[in-house]
């Protein structure tokens, strides 16, 4: 997916009520959160995530857009066309503004021509200090959350604009492209060892235990799709786990093509971001914890069958697993 499809945003204002919860203010505030957490963005990103906040305003509510344009009045660079959208709102959508920035906040309406056109920002560095190391755990819950709560086309609006306002750098995530995972995860749903295969999803993807349960069982389908991405395993494999590892999706051939359609459409980076965002729950102690298993049963077991070793009985079973796969 790139960034220019990103301006296809048409189907915000129909995210409305489901449930009778109206999932826009929620949207609108936590990809505000996470955009505010980069200290910069291209001017692609803050383009489209105009686009994405100036489409969701008119639909949220008075608080809603206090509560961003107090984020966003924070933040190093804000995009200058909100903000002069939310310094024009009601009383107390501005005061929001002027609370955090009392002298700057009433000249922005006449100063957003000229900072969109020059990419001036306002010098808040020595305010905000360094970037942050990662996503906020309550942000990220309050993400996790929000896309598990919303239906398939809710969940493609949040991929479609993930990127633009939570985009980590290469390498950030910590996920491996490991060519053998896809054919053990295969394995794993084939066989309907549910266990194992939870256990495969957190070790690749550096997760807890209880959100690589919460991905398998999904019964939508979009988790295992996004850790697939991430991984790079290949369509074809993605076909096979998605029809064996849930019976609420694979049932549904119908529904197991909807999949294989959103694999094809999204991008690496969408992927990894939200991967990003699971592994930043609990702050991130969960990624730290996962990570390090691995490595140490790869290495006792690339150490045995170098040496020619016995097996030890505790070992055996990982082992078997790999060489089935």
């Amino acid at each position: 997916m790139e960034t220019s499809n990103l301006s296809h945003l048409e189907g915000l204002t129909d995210v409305g009520l489901r449930d009778r919860v109206d999932m826009r203010p929620t949207l609108l505030r936590v990809l505000t959160d996470l955009y505010v957490q980069k200290l910069t963005h291209t001017a692609d990103e803050e383009r489209h995530y105009t686009e994405l906040a100036l489409r969701l305003l008119e639909s949220v509510d008075t608080k809603t857009r206090a509560a961003v344009a107090a984020r966003l009045a924070r933040h190093l660079s804000p995009p200058a066309r909100v903000i002069e959208r939310l310094a024009a709102d009601l009383p107390e959508v501005a005061a929001a503004l002027r609370a955090e920035r009392p002298a700057q906040a009433l000249s922005v309406a006449e100063s957003a021509p000229s900072l969109t056109a020059t990419g001036e920002a306002f010098d808040l560095e020595a305010e905000r200090g360094t970037a942050p190391a990662g996503i906020d755990a309550g942000v990220a819950g309050e993400l996790n959350e929000l896309f598990f709560a919303a239906d398939a086309s809710e969940r493609r609006l949040i991929l479609r604009n993930l990127d633009i306002v939570a985009s980590v750098p290469a390498g950030r995530s910590g996920v491996a492209r490991d060519p053998t995972i896809g054919r053990r995860l295969e394995a794993a749903a084939l066989a309907r060892k549910r266990e194992d295969f939870v256990r495969e999803l957190a070790r690749s993807l550096h997760l807890s235990r209880e959100q690589a349960q919460r991905i398998a069982g999904d019964e939508l389908g979009e988790p295992i799709v996004v850790a697939a991405k991430a991984l790079g395993i290949p369509r074809d494999l993605l076909h096979r786990i998605l029809l064996f590892v849930n019976t609420a999706v694979g049932h549904s051939v119908e529904r197991v093509h909807a999949l294989a359609e959103l694999y094809d459409e999204m991008s690496p980076q969408a992927a990894l971001d939200l991967v990003t965002v699971w592994q930043a729950l609990n702050g991130g102690k969960a990624e730290r914890a996962a990570a390090h298993q691995p490595l140490l049963a790869d290495n006792e077991q690339s150490a045995q069958s170098a040496s020619g070793a016995q097996r030890s009985p505790v070992s055996s079973p990982r082992v078997a697993r790999r060489e089935a796969s």
